[in-house]
């Protein structure tokens, strides 16, 4: 996951749909400061952020992430990590799969 990456295409769609830092960091309850620094690549955020980006901005967070489909992982990479978890883990990946899979559409 390239952080640069995510941010500019946050940046971008902000941009396309005419909203300010200061309007989407109202948005999402965080600083604009917070934002810059999200859209510069310069910090990672929080799956609640990423959810409330998602959601403001009206976007996918595969696209967010990925930046389209063909480069997220193949699901064969993804079992391939889920083997390696024990069964607390497992719960909790899939807890938070389940929490993304929304947004993934």
């Amino acid at each position: 996951m390239n952080l640069a990456e995510m941010g500019s295409r946050i940046k971008a769609e902000r941009k396309r749909q005419g909203i300010s830092q200061e309007r989407l960091a109202e948005l999402i309850n965080v600083s604009p400061h917070y934002i810059y620094e999200i859209e510069r690549g310069i910090k990672a955020m929080s799956l609640e952020t990423l959810i409330n980006i998602t959601r403001a901005l009206k976007m996918s967070a595969d696209y967010l992430i990925f930046g389209s489909m063909q480069n997220a992982p193949d699901s064969s990479s993804l079992a391939d990590r889920l083997s390696t978890l024990d069964e607390e883990q497992r719960q909790r990946a899939e807890g938070a799969f389940c929490a993304l899979l929304p947004y993934l559409k």
